[in-house]
């Protein structure tokens, strides 16, 4: 989970995917923490692991870790714009890198916000990237959560 906006999507995800065959491996920016506040602990409690935002040597950094592929709900400009252009300077645009370069879908769910020109220029970069896609969180979590899992067979 990377930003502040959409939580309630990226903990809805959580939920239903407890529910399911699919192992969750956990990384909350700083933005995400903070905005979660007392909820951090039960959000933690929703994954199967779970992994400090710094730990770039975590398992998952790896492209020898086994992996469906990997969904950042919610997704913020910031780090839509960092995964985009391959910055690898924290644990999840790191796994973002490995994943799309070991070719596993990587799904950004974003918030809908109003854009400026840099952050649609961001987007457009994003969705030339194959293997990326960018679901907007929006409607019912219910709805976006299906989307965002359909990649994987899950939804």
């Amino acid at each position: 989970m990377a930003g502040a906006e959409g939580l309630a999507y990226g903990v809805h995800l959580l939920e239903t995917m407890k529910r399911g065959p699919l192992e969750t491996h956990l990384v909350l920016t700083p933005e995400a923490q903070n905005a979660l506040g007392a909820e951090l602990r039960g959000v933690y409690e929703l994954a199967d692991y779970c992994y400090a935002h710094d730990n770039q040597a975590a398992r998952i950094s790896s492209g020898s870790f086994r992996t469906a592929g990997m969904i950042v709900a919610p997704c913020d400009a910031r780090s839509l714009a960092a995964i985009a252009m391959g910055l690898a300077t924290n644990l999840v645009y790191r796994s973002a890198d490995v994943t799309l370069k070991e070719q596993h879908p990587l799904v950004l769910g974003v918030p809908e916000t109003p854009t400026s020109a840099v952050a649609g220029e961001n987007v457009d970069r994003a969705l030339r990237v194959p293997g990326l896609s960018i679901v907007p969180l929006a409607g019912s979590p219910e709805a976006a959560v299906a989307t965002l899992l359909d990649p994987f067979g899950a939804g």
